[in-house]
Protein backbone atom coordinates (compact mmCIF):
# COMPACT_ATOMS: atom_id res chain seq x y z
CA UNK A 1 0.00 0.00 0.00
CA UNK A 2 0.97 3.64 -0.72
CA UNK A 3 2.47 5.41 2.44
CA UNK A 4 0.16 8.12 3.87
CA UNK A 5 1.70 11.54 1.40
CA UNK A 6 1.85 9.48 -1.28
CA UNK A 7 0.23 10.97 -4.85
CA UNK A 8 0.57 7.51 -6.30
CA UNK A 9 -2.66 7.00 -8.68
CA UNK A 10 -1.64 3.05 -8.60
CA UNK A 11 -1.60 0.99 -5.01
CA UNK A 12 1.93 -0.58 -4.37
CA UNK A 13 1.47 -4.27 -3.51
CA UNK A 14 1.42 -6.03 0.14
CA UNK A 15 5.38 -7.08 -0.04
CA UNK A 16 6.42 -3.57 -1.89
CA UNK A 17 9.30 -2.88 0.70
CA UNK A 18 10.68 -6.56 0.11
CA UNK A 19 10.73 -5.65 -3.36
CA UNK A 20 12.13 -2.34 -2.81
CA UNK A 21 14.81 -3.83 -1.18
CA UNK A 22 15.73 -6.27 -3.64
CA UNK A 23 15.61 -3.66 -6.10
CA UNK A 24 18.10 -1.27 -4.38
CA UNK A 25 20.30 -3.92 -3.39
CA UNK A 26 20.55 -4.82 -6.98
CA UNK A 27 21.34 -1.06 -8.03
CA UNK A 28 23.22 0.61 -5.02
CA UNK A 29 24.12 3.58 -7.07
CA UNK A 30 21.47 5.65 -8.59
CA UNK A 31 20.49 4.68 -12.44
CA UNK A 32 19.63 8.02 -13.64
CA UNK A 33 20.84 8.49 -17.16
CA UNK A 34 19.56 4.71 -18.32
CA UNK A 35 16.60 5.97 -19.95
CA UNK A 36 16.47 8.13 -22.83
CA UNK A 37 16.58 11.41 -22.39
CA UNK A 38 18.14 11.41 -19.46
CA UNK A 39 21.86 12.65 -19.04
CA UNK A 40 24.12 10.63 -16.43
CA UNK A 41 24.77 9.31 -14.76
CA UNK A 42 24.71 10.76 -11.14
CA UNK A 43 27.09 8.35 -8.80
CA UNK A 44 24.40 9.10 -5.62
CA UNK A 45 23.54 6.37 -3.54
CA UNK A 46 20.08 4.87 -4.87
CA UNK A 47 17.20 5.56 -1.91
CA UNK A 48 13.91 4.92 -4.08
CA UNK A 49 12.75 2.39 -6.59
CA UNK A 50 11.43 4.06 -9.76
CA UNK A 51 8.72 2.37 -12.18
CA UNK A 52 10.24 2.55 -15.54
CA UNK A 53 6.98 1.10 -17.24
CA UNK A 54 3.68 1.21 -15.88
CA UNK A 55 2.74 2.23 -12.58
CA UNK A 56 1.38 -0.72 -12.11
CA UNK A 57 3.88 -3.34 -13.27
CA UNK A 58 5.75 -4.18 -9.90
CA UNK A 59 8.13 -5.98 -12.44
CA UNK A 60 11.82 -6.12 -11.37
CA UNK A 61 13.00 -6.03 -14.62
CA UNK A 62 10.98 -2.61 -15.00
CA UNK A 63 12.25 -0.69 -11.82
CA UNK A 64 15.57 0.76 -11.03
CA UNK A 65 17.25 2.16 -8.21
CA UNK A 66 17.59 6.27 -8.17
CA UNK A 67 18.55 8.27 -5.57
CA UNK A 68 15.53 11.24 -4.44
CA UNK A 69 16.53 14.32 -6.38
CA UNK A 70 16.29 12.36 -9.81
CA UNK A 71 12.92 10.36 -8.66
CA UNK A 72 11.43 13.76 -8.06
CA UNK A 73 12.59 15.41 -11.24
CA UNK A 74 11.51 12.11 -13.34
CA UNK A 75 7.71 12.17 -11.47
CA UNK A 76 7.48 16.09 -11.78
CA UNK A 77 8.69 15.51 -15.34
CA UNK A 78 5.72 13.06 -15.94
CA UNK A 79 3.32 14.61 -13.92
CA UNK A 80 3.53 18.02 -16.51
CA UNK A 81 3.59 15.65 -19.39
CA UNK A 82 0.43 14.53 -17.73
CA UNK A 83 -1.28 18.05 -17.30
CA UNK A 84 -0.01 19.18 -21.14
CA UNK A 85 -1.56 16.08 -22.63
CA UNK A 86 -5.57 16.59 -20.93
CA UNK A 87 -5.20 20.39 -21.56
CA UNK A 88 -4.31 19.43 -25.25
CA UNK A 89 -7.81 17.70 -24.98
CA UNK A 90 -9.78 21.12 -23.26
CA UNK A 91 -10.92 22.98 -25.76
CA UNK A 92 -11.42 21.69 -29.85
CA UNK A 93 -10.12 23.75 -32.72
CA UNK A 94 -12.50 26.30 -34.11
CA UNK A 95 -14.27 24.44 -36.69
CA UNK A 96 -13.35 25.98 -40.45
CA UNK A 97 -16.11 27.90 -42.18
CA UNK A 98 -17.92 25.60 -44.97
CA UNK A 99 -16.86 27.50 -47.30
CA UNK A 100 -12.57 27.15 -46.67
CA UNK A 101 -13.20 23.52 -46.53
Amino acid sequence: MASASSWRSEPLPADWPAIRYAILARDPVCRWGSLPGEVGPCGQDSTEADHTGEAWDHDPARLRGICHPHHVARSAAQGRAELARLRSLRFRPPERHPGLR
